[in-house]
């Protein structure tokens, strides 16, 4: 029997069920948790190793070892290694000869050969195209499709940022505002990361750009389009994907971030966020805004399914016959300025799907300190103001199901009057809507 094919045999037949998440869009970024065999779907009993590694110098590539045969139909062996980006990894070829089995190691001893290139595209977490080019004559050049056959046990691959997320990583955010390029332009916005075990966010806000399609760059690439009304405009990216946003399938921390009209950029961002040769450590900072409630995820069964909203505005009749598979609903309100801080400046906003229920709070141009949130008239969190790139900020976000990094949403903020405290003053309030 031959070794190779029954191993292939017991793989496929153990794994009748996915192991990973197809994104249908085709726009992923390759993670660690591409990491597993992949089977060469028209040849038989072929295949990739592929990983992706992180090494002594702390840098990061792909390595892929090729199991094949040879024109003598023996067991040939090739790796790749090499740097990867967005979708795809290129590789330097190496194969190894005149070695023999169990033969003691010779340190002056150099039987590796670069032999050509290797390019692996992934369309998917479940699919991809290999490309080779060699100038060993048996091997010649020539590409072919493979399919996952593994995966490293307890990885689930979507595609996104989040999937190099550390596990241990803590909650961080970070925000840069953004500054206009033209002269006697009166616009200004900012860019906004945030950063969970398991979840990545990243959003652009601008406002007093006139009306109109503009869009988001980083590091001179262009990641989407989104449009200006009345002044404002809003761009979310997310990993995992969710209903509502863009997938976020770049790493914006340590590059330009830019927005553009037809003819060129019209606001940049003061400052670069950092942490991004630390980006699955958790960000940068601790709990912003977090206060209150708690920085869930632990305790009680909220992370199963939680509360959640009931459709007519009461609480525990959950929230999955709320709204159909893939519909949407977004509340966003300016919050008023009572007066005691000539300069505040506020938003709430509330996002609702059939899978979540997320409502925040975000506060700006403010004294450092905390701040109580009140929701008709009950305290329901403390907003923590802190100095980021030099912006004094601070945000408060409540979601159900509960997630690390977010209070547990067991209210409805909806119809009700929404406050932010300094001490017994109030210094923005809000009438928020039902719809």
């Amino acid at each position: 029997m031959n070794t190779y094919k029954w191993l292939f045999g017991l793989i496929i037949a153990a794994i009748a069920f996915p192991v990973a998440a197809d994104n249908a869009t085709g726009d992923i970024m390759l993670t660690r948790h591409f990491t597993g065999l992949w089977e060469q779907v028209n040849q038989e009993s072929q295949g990739i190793s592929f990983e992706i590694v992180e090494q002594l110098d702390d840098s990061r590539v792909a390595v892929a070892y090729w199991y094949t045969y040879g024109q003598d139909k023996k067991s040939a062996w090739y790796v790749g290694i090499g740097p990867y980006t967005d979708n795809h990894a290129d590789l330097d070829l190496y194969y190894s000869s005149d070695v023999g089995f169990m033969q003691d190691a010779q340190p002056d001893n150099n039987p590796v050969t670069r032999i050509g290139t290797m390019r692996i595209t992934f369309d998917s977490c479940n699919s991809g195209v290999v490309n080779f080019d060699s100038t060993q004559a048996e091997v010649g050049s020539g590409s072919f499709p493979i399919q996952r056959l593994t995966s490293v046990m307890n990885t689930y691959c979507t595609g996104g940022m989040s999937d190099d997320m550390d596990v241990h990583a803590t909650h961080g955010e970070q925000r840069v505002e953004f500054t206009p390029v033209r002269e006697g332009m009166n616009a200004s916005g900012h860019a906004r990361y945030e950063d969970t075990p398991g979840s990545t966010e990243f959003e652009i806000v601008v406002e007093g750009l006139p009306d109109g399609n503009y869009h988001l760059y980083t590091g001179m690439e262009e990641r989407g389009e989104f449009a200006v009304q009345q002044g404002y405009g809003k761009m979310e990216f997310h990993s995992p994907m969710e209903t509502g946003k863009y997938f976020m399938t770049f790493d914006p921390r340590g590059l330009d971030i830019e927005i553009h009209d037809g003819s060129g950029p019209v606001l940049i961002a003061a400052d670069h966020m950092s942490g991004r040769d630390d980006r699955d450590q958790g960000g940068y900072g601790d709990d912003h805004g977090q206060g209150g409630n708690g920085q869930g995820g632990s305790g009680d069964d909220h992370g199963q399914g939680g509360n959640a909203q009931d459709c007519d505005g009461g609480m525990g009749g959950g929230m999955g016959n709320c709204m159909a598979d893939g519909e949407y609903t977004e509340i966003q309100v300016r919050m008023n300025n009572t007066g005691f801080l000539p300069d505040a400046r506020g938003e709430a906003e509330w996002e609702m799907t059939n899978q979540r229920v997320e409502f925040s709070v975000e506060i700006e141009d403010i004294p450092t300190g905390s701040y109580a949130l009140l929701v008709g008239g009950s305290e329901v969190g403390t907003i923590v103001a802190s100095n980021m790139h030099g912006k004094v900020y601070g945000r408060i976000e409540f979601r159900d199901p509960e997630m690390y990094g977010m209070n547990y949403l067991d209210f409805d903020p909806r119809g009700q009057t929404i406050a932010v405290m300094q001490q017994n003053d109030t210094i923005l309030e809000v009438d928020f809507p039902l719809e």
